[in-house]
């Protein structure tokens, strides 16, 4: 060969390569993928050589397989499966060399393997063959070959230094391209990896994510169909997460797992088939292949199946329906690499989902506790749950209805569509309704609606009236034990399959745990229901224990109905059937009682007595009124014109008596089917018991009522059985006190109450702090007790307290929790848990449990106040009845007093007559004696001394005989009592005689005392009219009761002699007499205690006494007050400390 063609040749060399290396980077920048730069490849070396067969191939070193990247053989382009590494392939990978055979083939091969080669399947054994190696950094990564399948010597020098030339390029340019395919590859990986977290962030549902993905998967690769699949275990199920084809995204039903799906399950690696795919399905399942309803079969199947732990999932698919081989290796490792790492990612999301789908479920039935603990109806609940539904799920409709299985009806207690709440009226079942109840499960309508519910129920559907027909709908029964009580459905009015797996699924899971909450919820209702009706008949039963007139009691059950209904207007009417007259018993209307006058039955009247039934009439009222009576209704006169009613009838045997009537003036569909009910039952409840007490009214109550009270048994933990249990107040708040730290462990608890008479606050109960008693201030237990509402904080204490503009009192705290307790509506005190550590200590839970612990502490404290008193009453009783036995004692002495002195009395007169006569004769002597003496001059002798001495003592006697007969004469007359009759009396000689007896009187006692009597008596006074015998009863009491108060004070004052010797105490009682304008004044002054303040203006009221025990009626200064009094005087009490005078004015 001339240096002229050499050159030519090694120019078109040239040529060649540079262009091939060209259409290499072409591709990178059109961002083709691996495939279809080979593609290129195999195309430009099939125009530059003349070969029949031409490959290139890709070795993979780890797992020792060859990669046919590109074959096309006699004209047809060829797919094999990728094998295990031959010796051929070895060698050439141990020798790094080009290999070229021209003849003689098949035995040279067997000479450079020592094996007999086996052709690539579907292939023939070729004459001649050149292979090139691919070489990448002294690394064979694969091969370039010609083939010729019919000559030998078909490839010259020139082709295998072209061949090699364009191999070195070749390698340099597929390994940037493979490099560059693989960050692309990564990149589409992170891509459908940041799709998940995407949808996390955003919040979307499971099913949200999957269609993330599966645009995403759609726009990498060139497929017809792509499918996510998840498995259920469990079930046995697949369900379609994903699935578009043919320019259509498809929605089928979940079905049992085939064949296929059980031997990715099994086998858990790749299914790629690339050609004769129904024979190949056969092969490995053993079954027809069936496509998924809706679906055509695929020409080329690749299943990648999702891998979790060791457990497959669901799977990836990509389908083309027209053509064989339509997936690249590089498709297929693309694909797996990003199933790996999908797996996880939707992993997280499904278990996020999941946390959701929980918190979501949790809120609902929070809902239906949150109704239970606001007091909410039914009515309020299911408001409340429908609501929750409605933010949860992307539905126009969203409906929540019961059934009633005797009447078969179906109640709709929440339904809204299109933004607005809809109020259908109850309607039979329909047959979708029947086979909700009898099959129990669950039915989703996803396209042609009309259809499938025709298919359903044997007739066209029919849309509630006031609603549209919907084309997505989903109903799911709520069941409690195996009875359907009703059922959730969503709707969607305009789209198809608007409703996904996971929609369904959470519905599902909700609907079963609102199933339970909803019947507890019920049967709360139905409790409050029945404390309500209860209420009503006991406010007619109470009437009746009072003795109210039959308005009385209509008056109460008027009030206890309006505090039960959220009504403008509440009637309760009578009806005369006779007469066909209403009497308006009770009429409220917008803040205010008003009385209309008794009138005829108009046609809504006359309708309710016909019907006997009730009338509720929600919407549309002038409209429906006049469809059932046939004349437009007019107001009762002084009131307006209602937007809804309800009439609910009280009959009694068959006849209406009369009626109970809400309203409301503003707004439609005031009253739901829980007011509905509740009043119905009320109204024949109040029927009857309204009836008993008209009964009974007439008879002027001859029948007896006891009154009936009805008590719900609660679940009663053990605090409250602890705190019932406990009686004593002490030892019950140390009860509370020590409960209260075993509950809630926390480190300070305390139990305040609130004095409101002297405005203190006192801790009987603390822990973990010391509270001195304080004045109502400004601290958190002040705050609770003003506002009348608990306290829960559990961050930022110091910038809530200054919030709330309250001090800090005690110990500082992370965490408090504090509670009123309520007597009534009247908060006492506080009952408070506390966290020195710790934040977020409590919760909503702990503050419910505090309240209604402290519900139970206040009707505890009530009952610990109600024994008290019950003991002092008890207490107070004894001491009445030993009273009353000390007054029988004394009754019985004065008799006995009486009798002795009567005895005494006449002994007595010997004494004072016989000493009166002695005084004479020995006076008679003395004159005689004198006599004789003097006429005999005779000295008088001492016997005149002692005759003088004789006579002395003689009127000694007479003197203390005529005292002592004083007194016996004021014993008498005591014992006999009063005539009744005013005589003139010698004020001055009473008031001395009386006083000193009481004195004498207590010094003969038990306890007796010495006292400096003062007696400043008026001598000018004259006598006084009185009744003697009465009015020395007044200075007796009044002088005893300043001994018994001298008495207590020297007690008093002698326990504290030791401390101050000098300051003795010296009982003083001063008794004064004297004129003033006209009227005759008694001061009767003692110098002990003094009377408190506080009683001075209780010590003349009867029974009031401060004695202790049996020393004190409390009738002594009663009966001293009403004597004065009967004299047409009067008696006042001065008194301040060691002084307390008692004034007795009588009219001169």
């Amino acid at each position: 060969m001339s240096k002229s063609q050499d050159s030519e040749v090694k120019l078109k060399q040239r040529e060649a390569e540079l262009d091939l290396i060209s259409r290499v980077q072409e591709g990178l920048l059109e961002k083709k993928d691996m495939q279809e730069i080979y593609e290129l490849i195999g195309e430009q070396l099939r125009e530059l050589f003349d070969a029949q067969v031409t490959g290139i191939y890709t070795f993979d070193h780890d797992a020792d397989m060859e990669h046919f990247q590109y074959l096309y053989e006699d004209g047809e382009r060829l797919y094999p499966e990728s094998r295990s590494l031959n010796k051929l392939r070895k060698w050439i990978i141990q020798n790094a060399d080009t290999l070229l055979i021209n003849e003689n083939s098949f035995k040279r091969i067997e000479e450079i393997t020592g094996v007999e080669i086996t052709p690539v399947p579907g292939t023939r054994f070729p004459k001649s063959m050149l292979f090139v190696p691919l070489i990448v950094d002294d690394r064979v990564t694969g091969c370039l070959s010609l083939q010729n399948l019919d000559r030998e010597h078909a490839f010259q020098d020139s082709d295998v230094q072209l061949l090699s030339t364009l191999a070195n390029s070749i390698s340099i340019a597929l390994e940037n391209a493979r490099l560059f395919n693989e960050s692309e590859q990564r990149n589409a990986e992170l891509a459908v990896i940041n799709s998940v977290q995407q949808g996390l962030v955003a919040e979307m549902d499971l099913q949200g994510i999957y269609e993330l993905i599966g645009e995403h998967l759609r726009n990498l690769f060139d497929a017809q169909v792509t499918g996510i699949y998840s498995f259920d275990h469990d079930s046995g199920l697949e369900h379609f997460q994903y699935l578009f084809e043919d320019g259509e995204r498809l929605h089928p039903e979940s079905r049992p797992l085939n064949n296929i799906r059980k031997w990715l399950i099994d086998k858990k690696t790749i299914l790629h088939i690339q050609e004769n795919a129904d024979d190949e399905i056969f092969k490995i399942t053993g079954e027809e292949h069936i496509a998924v309803p809706g679906t055509r079969l695929p020409k080329t199947l690749l299943f990648v199946p999702l891998i979790i732990g060791d457990t497959v999932m669901g799977c990836v698919s990509l389908q083309n329906l027209d053509r064989e081989n339509a997936f690249s290796v590089s498709d297929v490792q693309l694909l797996s690499t990003i199933s790996n790492s999908m797996s996880v990612a939707l992993e997280n999301a499904r278990l996020f989902n999941e946390t959701e789908q929980r918190n979501a479920e949790l809120a609902v039935i929070n809902s239906v506790q949150q109704g239970l603990v606001a007091e909410m109806d039914m009515q309020g609940i299911y408001d409340l749950v429908g609501d929750r539904i409605r933010d949860l799920f992307n539905a126009q409709i969203v409906v929540i209805s019961m059934f009633n299985h005797e009447e078969e009806t179906e109640h709709f207690h929440y339904f809204f569509e299109n933004g607005k709440r809809v109020y259908p009226d109850p309607r039979k079942y329909d047959k979708v309704r029947q086979r909700l109840i009898k099959t129990k499960k669950l039915i989703s309508i996803q396209e042609d609606s009309v259809q499938a519910i025709t298919n359903i129920t044997g007739e066209a559907p029919e849309a509630i009236p006031g609603t549209s027909m919907p084309k997505s709908m989903v109903f799911v029964p709520l069941k409690v034990g195996n009875d359907v009580r009703g059922y959730v459905t969503l709707q969607n009015l305009d789209r198809d399959h608007a409703f996904s797996a996971s929609d369904i699924r959470l519905l599902s899971t909700l609907s079963s745990s609102m199933s339970v909450a909803l019947e507890n919820a019920r049967l709360f209702n139905e409790t409050e229901q029945r404390n309500a009706e209860l209420a009503v008949i006991n406010s007619v039963q109470q009437g009746l224990v009072a003795e109210m007139d039959m308005q009385g009691i209509y008056d109460l059950v008027g009030d206890r109905i309006r505090d039960l209904f959220d009504a403008q207007v509440v009637g309760i009417n009578t009806i005369d059937n006779d007469k066909k007259i209403e009497h308006f018993h009770y009429f409220y209307e917008d803040g205010g009682r008003i009385y209309p006058e008794s009138r005829p039955l108009d046609k809504l009247r006359e309708h309710l007595v016909k019907t006997k039934r009730l009338l509720l009439i929600n919407e549309n009222l002038l409209e429906k009124t006049e469809e059932i009576t046939g004349t437009k209704v007019k107001p009762i006169p002084g009131t307006v014109m209602p937007q809804s009613i309800l009439f609910v009838p009280m009959v009694l045997g068959d006849e209406v008596q009369g009626y109970v009537s809400l309203q409301n003036l503003d707004r439609e569909h005031a009253f739901s089917e829980s007011d509905v009910r509740l009043l119905r039952t009320l109204a024949n409840s109040m029927s009857v018991a309204l009836e008993n007490a008209r009964l009974f009214n007439e008879t002027t109550r001859l029948l007896g009522i006891t009154e009936q009270r009805a008590t719900e048994l609660q679940t009663v933990n053990r605090i409250s059985q602890a705190l019932v249990s406990q009686l004593e107040f002490d030892a019950l708040i140390k009860l509370v006190g020590e409960l209260m730290r075993e509950t809630f462990r926390a480190d300070i608890v305390y139990v305040a109450l609130h004095d409101k008479e002297t405005d203190m606050i006192h801790f009987p109960f603390e822990y973990g702090d010391k509270n001195e008693p304080r004045k109502f201030g400004d601290g958190f237990t002040e705050r609770i007790i003003s506002n009348n509402e608990p306290l829960l904080i559990n961050k930022d204490v110091a910038e809530i307290r200054a919030q709330l503009q309250a001090k800090q009192i005690g110990r500082v705290m992370s965490s408090f929790l504090g509670v009123p307790i309520l007597i009534g509506n009247e908060p006492i005190g506080v009952i408070s848990v506390q966290s020195t550590e710790e934040e977020d200590r409590f919760n909503e839970n702990d503050l419910r449990l505090l309240n209604t612990i402290a519900a139970n502490v206040s009707v505890a404290l009530q009952n610990a106040d109600a024994y008290q008193k019950m003991s002092s009453a008890l207490k107070d009783l004894e001491d009445a009845q030993e009273q009353l036995i000390q007054q029988e004692k004394l009754a019985s002495l004065g008799q006995l007093t009486a009798g002795i002195a009567h005895e005494i009395k006449n002994p007595l007169n010997f004494v004072t007559n016989f000493s009166d006569l002695c005084i004479e004769l020995i006076e008679e002597v003395e004159k005689d004696l004198e006599e004789t003496f003097s006429k005999n001059n005779i000295e008088k002798p001492e016997i005149f001394e002692t005759l003088e001495d004789v006579g002395m003592n003689l009127n000694k006697i007479f003197e203390h005989g005529k005292r002592a007969d004083g007194i016996v004469k004021s014993m008498l007359q005591h014992s006999r009592g009063s005539s009744g009759e005013m005589e003139p009396t010698d004020l001055n000689s009473l008031v001395r005689e009386y006083v000193n007896l009481t004195f004498h009187g207590m010094r003969a006692g038990k306890e007796p005392i010495n006292v400096d009597i003062n007696l400043d008596l008026d001598e000018s006074i004259e006598e006084v009219k009185l009744i003697a015998e009465d009015f020395s009863r007044v200075v007796l009491n009044l002088c005893n009761n300043a001994f018994d108060a001298m008495r207590e004070k020297l007690t008093a004052d002698s326990n504290q002699l030791s401390a101050n010797p000098d300051q003795k105490y010296e009982p003083k009682l001063t008794v004064r007499t004297f004129s003033e304008a006209k009227n005759i004044i008694i001061n009767i002054e003692d110098n002990g205690p003094g009377i408190p303040a506080e009683m001075k203006d209780k010590v003349l009221q009867p029974f009031f006494t401060t004695k202790k025990g049996t020393q004190g009626t409390g009738l002594g200064l009663s009966i001293t007050n009403d004597i004065v009094k009967a004299h047409g005087g009067s008696m006042a009490v001065q008194s301040e400390p060691g002084k307390t005078v008692f004034t007795i004015t009588l009219n001169g």
